[in-house]
């Protein structure tokens, strides 16, 4: 979960503006194909246009616009990032451990075994060249 920025850089700003831009020049444009209509498309267009070459050339002066947008969206992105990782979640890792537990799989090795004196796995030594610590990959 990201936090809002409440003070973005002259950088930030510009992107949000050449955006603001792209985007609701995308939205007019499709409102105007499919209704046929010119007035609202057009007040959108100009609106977001000015907004956006203000934007570009005094970043600064769309600060509130990027802030108040940020605020507006952001419940939008805390819902749908988790809708999206129960989503994923339960419609993928559960009908996964779901198949192995069926198949009688224990991949992590979490069954009790009441003979056993230790869990622990014994691995054969590694090189002890500390250099091997550098090439990981």
């Amino acid at each position: 979960m990201l936090p809002i920025n409440w003070k973005p850089s002259a950088r930030e700003l510009r992107w949000f503006a050449g955006l603001l831009i792209l985007f609701f020049g995308f939205i007019a444009g499709l409102w105007r194909y499919r209704s046929g209509q010119t007035t609202g498309p057009v007040v959108m267009a100009s609106v977001a246009s000015a907004i956006g070459l203000v934007g570009l050339t005094i970043p600064m002066a769309i600060r509130g616009v990027y802030v108040v947008w940020m605020i507006a969206v952001w419940p939008i992105g805390w819902v749908v990032s988790h809708v999206l990782l129960a989503t994923i979640f339960f419609g993928v890792m559960t009908p996964i451990g779901l198949i192995l537990r069926a198949l009688g799989r224990d991949p992590m090795r979490k069954k009790l075994d009441r003979t056993a004196k230790t869990y622990w796995i014994t691995r054969p030594a590694e090189e002890s060249d500390p250099q091997q610590y550098f090439r990981q990959f």
